[in-house]
């Protein structure tokens, strides 16, 4: 203090006694003044640093002039009334202008004498930072509140001696479907509604948290319309100071459409391998270069693998007969997604070649890249070739008609020539001598053809008959497709043009 200060300070009497208030006012934290008339008329060090100015520049200046302008009819018009009214209150926060950044201030004030006239007697305490920390966290706590009030899971914190609840968000009323205020009320507590069979372990799991401070289970809820949910439970115990709990925070998430899709899936897998195990057909998954990446028994079977082991370390494109067949199969499931019953054949390990009836499809993450293929491969070999057996046994069926149906042509025309043969003999016998005799040699030349059509006759139907027998067990040859369609189409033209039929062996006979 100056020794104006002081003289003035004489005038309060506040350095009458053995206690040094002088040396107290001036080394407190708090920034100490007086006020009369509103002028300043005494102040601390700690004061002029709180407004950023020197002593010798603040006496006999007006107060207001210190605060800023937002404030200034507040506080003056505040230490007008408080000389007045003594019930006014003691305390007030304005803001002080210094230089580089204003200074919030709280100024507790009482009215003292001061040489007759009544003063103020204020200290002011610089709440800058404290306010700046408080509006921080004010602003933290606003924006936690508001995600905790937009989240979908319920965030709850439990006391840690009755498990009531201290504070829950508002989604807990889509989970529970009753109010939020009924939690608050403290009319819910969240054991209720726990589904009866889970209820002790539900409850063996909050009192553990004490103990293991972090915890989480899957368990069943009832909801207030009856329905069970599931939920998943993760619990913390939180500290406000070492070793002191304060409370038991939990966030419980709503995980029925999870848990019953992961049932579903759970089924669906289970299905999926028991087929893939016990199909008959060979079921595979290969990465995108055809490696395996897994084969049922089937597979291994057919395919010739000695186990599974070797079946695992091998290739699928190496089984290909044709490398362009896997290309134009890869090309389909690349460009549609899947395949069904694409023909390929494969030379097996035991150099067997079969044909078989493709049915893949492509599996994909979620952002459409390639992860594997995966596929069954039905042995069509014996279909196949059942199938062409059909064919050939039914053109051979159409063949062998054909023929049948002329030869019985044949046959009539050969027995109406013995027939008109017979009943002209009695005729050539009024012929004269040198006619009969010509006639005796031509009936003979006549019954000498006909026995040889029936011969023809006999002979082609033997082979028409042998032809239909040996396809009820026929066995593909390709050399025998040629020839029985060569035959069979070349039967189907004039007759006229059949005089020479193709071998068997793709040679036309000679005459």
């Amino acid at each position: 203090m100056n020794g104006t200060c002081f003289d003035e300070a004489n005038l309060l009497n506040v350095c009458q006694e053995s206690i040094d208030y002088q040396g107290i006012v001036k080394h407190i934290n708090d920034g100490v003044f007086i006020l009369r008339e509103g002028n300043i008329i005494f102040t601390n060090d700690a004061f002029c640093e709180i407004v950023g100015r020197e002593m010798t520049n603040l006496r006999g200046r007006p107060f207001a002039d210190l605060v800023i302008p937002e404030d200034r009819d507040r506080v003056t018009r505040h230490c007008v009334d408080k000389l007045y009214t003594s019930d006014l209150a003691d305390r007030i926060e304005f803001s002080i202008a210094r230089p580089g950044e204003d200074a919030i201030v709280e100024m507790k004030l009482t009215v003292v004498d001061c040489g007759g006239a009544p003063a103020i007697l204020a200290a002011i305490t610089d709440i800058t930072e404290r306010r700046k920390t408080r509006i921080e966290l004010q602003r933290v706590k606003d924006r936690l509140e508001s995600i905790l009030h937009a989240m979908n899971d319920v965030v709850v914190s439990l006391s840690p001696t009755d498990q009531s609840i201290l504070a829950i968000n508002p989604a807990a009323e889509a989970l529970y479907g009753i109010p939020r205020r009924a939690f608050n009320a403290g009319e819910m507590q969240l054991m209720h509604f726990v589904h009866p069979e889970d209820r002790e372990e539900v409850g063996r799991f909050y009192r553990s948290l004490e103990d293991d401070e972090f915890g989480e289970m899957q368990y069943r809820i009832i909801s207030s319309n009856g329905r069970i949910k599931w939920v998943h439970d993760e619990g913390q115990l939180v500290y406000c100071t070492i070793r002191s709990i304060r409370r038991l925070d939990h966030v419980i998430r709503d995980i029925t459409d999870q848990k019953e899709a992961l049932d579903a899936l759970t089924r669906s897998e289970e299905k999926y391998r028991d087929f893939f195990q016990s199909t008959k057909d060979m079921a595979y998954s290969v990465t995108s270069d055809g490696t395996f990446i897994d084969i049922n028994e089937a597979g291994i079977q057919m395919l010739g693998f000695a186990s599974r082991e070797e079946a695992l370390a091998s290739n699928l494109k190496d089984f290909y007969e044709n490398l362009s067949e896997r290309a134009d199969l890869l090309a389909q499931i690349n460009e549609e997604g899947y395949v069904t019953d694409k023909h390929v054949r494969f030379r097996l390990k035991d150099g067997k070649s079969i044909e078989v009836a493709i049915t893949a499809r492509a599996k994909t993450d979620d952002a459409g890249y390639l992860l594997y293929y995966e596929g069954i491969a039905h042995n069509i070999t014996q279909a196949m070739e059942d199938q062409r057996n059909r064919v050939l046994r039914n053109a051979a069926g159409g063949m062998c008609h054909y023929l049948n149906t002329h030869l019985m042509h044949i046959l009539n025309a050969k027995d109406g020539i013995e027939e008109d043969l017979e009943s002209l003999g009695g005729v050539a016998r009024d012929l004269p001598v040198e006619a009969r005799a010509a006639w005796t040699n031509a009936a003979s030349s006549l019954k000498s053809y006909c026995e040889d059509l029936d011969l023809a006759y006999r002979k082609i139907t033997a082979v028409t008959k042998a032809f239909n027998s040996a396809f009820l067990t026929y066995k593909e040859e390709s050399y025998l497709d040629k020839a029985i369609l060569d035959i069979f189409n070349s039967c189907l033209g004039d007759p006229r043009k059949c005089s020479t039929l193709p071998s068997p062996l793709g040679r036309k006979d000679e005459k």
